[in-house]
């Protein structure tokens, strides 16, 4: 990540920003070596000697990043950043930031479409079985799953581990961080989520699923037509949790295969790196990714996932695993 100091050190010397006087070294240094973008605010505020409105706050926050970055990792910097798009998405530089971020992990190849196979160290094994079918079949492909002990995605090989839990309560937050890991490293492509007990079928076309999301940019099994399941995550969870408590917005995708288009990707990294609190409370990643790009004027399009090319077990799947 050392192509982010040049933009960054020509932020550190704007003349116009209302910064503090110049911070000692060990301030800095303590400044960088904290984690949590509240406890950097924090120290903002203490350096400041006062509350700092946002945006105030925003600029300092580049400014010592730029004075920082030749001495940070590239973990240290990507987190920051990662921080000042939600501290600041409104700041007239948080599209620079995005770009900085969407372009600093981008690695060949470029595939047209990507299968992200979405699971926990628990199934790995059965996840890394649908890598090996759909790496046989010629698809580009990964599994990413959660990590709390990380502060950003780490690959290794196929496997990418995303700094989110592991848990099922947290899916959408994992199907949206891998979303922004699959668009940071491969750039503007099509991508299919896809769960770790999928079956493969004759139908399964690479070139079909490449051309409809030409065609397509949100396309699935649509379901959510009735009367919302409040409680479809019933002994599911790693600990209780209450029933689902928002709206019945419209129709989605089934979550266990459906297709994002580039636009559709763009969105949802998007919202979640700057507004991450829109998808607070949302314990269904699949009705989740449709309610935001519904938003975008984004609706789903039907695509059976037998037509697709898998084949779930749909006994297992609406049944609650008995522990």
């Amino acid at each position: 990540m050392t192509s982010l100091a040049e933009p960054l050190a020509r932020e550190a010397q704007l003349d116009e920003q209302p910064s503090p006087a110049e911070p000692e070294l060990n301030w800095l240094q303590r400044w960088c070596a904290t984690t949590s973008l509240e406890q950097r605010l924090a120290q903002i505020n203490v350096m400041s000697k006062k509350r700092l409105p946002t945006i105030a706050a925003a600029e300092i926050w580049l400014h010592l990043l730029g004075k920082a970055t030749e001495a940070l990792g590239a973990e240290q910097t990507e987190l920051m950043l990662r921080q000042f798009c939600m501290l600041a998405p409104e700041h007239g530089k948080a599209g620079m930031i995005y770009d900085l971020l969407m372009n600093a992990r981008r690695a060949a190849p470029q595939p047209e479409l990507v299968f992200m196979i979405t699971s926990c160290k628990r199934y790995l094994p059965q996840a890394t079985r649908v890598l090996g079918d759909l790496q046989a079949r010629g698809a580009h492909a990964c599994i990413v799953i959660g990590d709390p002990s990380l502060t950003v995605a780490r690959q290794d090989g196929d496997l990418v581990t995303l700094p989110v839990s592991d848990t099922y309560e947290d899916l959408t937050s994992k199907v949206l961080e891998g979303l922004t890991y699959v668009r940071r490293r491969h750039g503007a492509t099509s991508i299919v989520k896809i769960d770790d007990d999928i079956v493969l079928n004759e139908n399964f076309d690479l070139d079909a699923l490449a051309h409809a999301a030409r065609i397509y940019e949100y396309a699935g099994e649509v379901i959510g037509h009735h009367v919302c399941d409040r409680f479809w995550h019933y002994n599911k969870t790693s600990v209780p949790t209450p029933i689902f408590k928002r709206r019945q917005h419209g129709r989605f995708a089934l979550g266990a295969m459906y297709l994002l288009g580039p636009r559709a990707v763009e969105h949802l990294v998007r919202e979640w790196v700057f507004y991450p609190g829109e998808f607070s409370g949302h314990i269904y990643e699949d009705r989740a990714v449709g309610d935001s790009l519904r938003k975008a004027n984004i609706e789903v399009s039907s695509i059976a996932i037998d037509r697709m090319g898998g084949v779930v077990d749909r006994n297992d799947r609406f049944i609650a695993p008995i522990h």
